[in-house]
């Protein structure tokens, strides 16, 4: 079985029934912060795809942007999820794209519970302000392209099974409302 602990609760759930978790939503949402709590409360593999994927190409995010282009990146992300499927049960930290070819929706809604970590534009762009190497963010370029792009990707993290509002939740606050939200599901 899976134990995990919702506000000084343990919560008992049985391992055949477990599913394995994708957290989506844009880069800054706090998807490997929150994916590293959620996996501790669910004492889960944690597994970030993007980190998964630098490791198999030998190169940072970035560079993969640069060199190969976008298309190649989010084609290693579709290989990387179809491997998933012989991996355990698992709370996976997904990058902030990987909805938008819908053969990834469907394999992430396949093999687990998808869960969109909903942050505002002014939450996202107070945090990507400080951010560093994301091939996307160009603060020379200003904020109206970006935030297009995140309006735009709205309709598919939308059709996520759990969808969490974060503006002003701690990153624990946010794991155990998942966790609670995930036992409901059950």
């Amino acid at each position: 079985p899976v134990l995990f602990c919702i506000s000084s609760t343990l919560v008992v759930m049985p391992q055949q029934t477990a599913k394995s978790i994708f957290l989506t939503g844009f880069m800054g949402a706090g998807k490997t912060t929150v994916g590293q709590l959620l996996a501790d409360i669910l004492r889960l593999p944690f597994v970030d795809l993007d980190a998964r994927i630098v490791l198999r190409e030998q190169r940072s995010i970035a560079d993969i942007f640069s060199v190969e282009g976008e298309s190649y990146f989010r084609d290693c992300e579709t290989a990387l999820l179809e491997q998933l499927k012989e991996e355990p049960t698992a709370v996976y930290a997904t990058g902030g794209g990987i909805v938008v070819r819908k053969a990834n929706r469907n394999a992430m809604m396949n093999m687990g519970c998808v869960v969109y970590l909903h942050a505002s534009w002014t939450t996202l762009q107070n945090r990507l302000q400080q951010s560093v190497g994301r091939p996307l963010v160009d603060q020379d370029k200003g904020w109206d392209e970006l935030k297009s792009l995140w309006d735009k990707r709205q309709e598919f993290y939308s059709k996520a099974d759990i969808i969490v509002q974060t503006d002003g939740l701690t990153p624990p606050e946010v794991a155990r409302n998942i966790a609670g939200q995930l036992l409901v599901k059950e």
